[in-house]
């Protein structure tokens, strides 16, 4: 698969994501698709999620339940024909405290057959869980 090819797929799921659309990240994922969340996520969200079901409900719905935030894609980058990196900027705030962050992160995409196979998110967690925090 082209990285173009492979971008094609990545730009349909930043709207699926912002949407809540669970239909479209399945058909955009491999069944055996793989999510490493980064590490200093609070439980369930950081490490990695196997499986479209596990990756949607213990990482992205989790963070929605948390923050509301959208991931803003800025630039991207090839690498190789079934890998794309993507950088960006997410905007949220806690969904309990109204703190709003920002964060940059850095998405790697890798396709496997003609589905998206993998996500590596990388992505400064201090932030997001300061969103968290009540401000005595």
């Amino acid at each position: 698969m082209s990285s173009n090819a492979v971008r094609g797929l990545a730009e349909r799921v930043y709207p699926a994501l912002a949407a809540g659309d669970r239909d479209t990240l399945t058909t955009l994922l491999s069944p055996d698709f793989q999510g490493h969340f980064s590490p200093g996520l609070p439980a369930p969200i950081g490490g990695t999620h196997v499986g479209p079901q596990e990756c949607i409900e213990r990482g992205w719905w989790a963070i929605g339940a948390r923050w509301a935030v959208r991931a803003e894609p800025e630039r991207w980058v090839p690498c190789g024909d079934a890998e794309l990196l993507v950088l960006g900027t997410y905007r949220g705030r806690g969904r309990a405290t109204g703190k709003a962050f920002e964060a940059p992160f850095a998405h790697l995409w890798t396709a496997r057959g003609d589905r998206l196979g993998e996500l590596r998110q990388f992505t400064d967690t201090a932030l997001w869980v300061a969103a968290l925090e009540e401000t005595p």
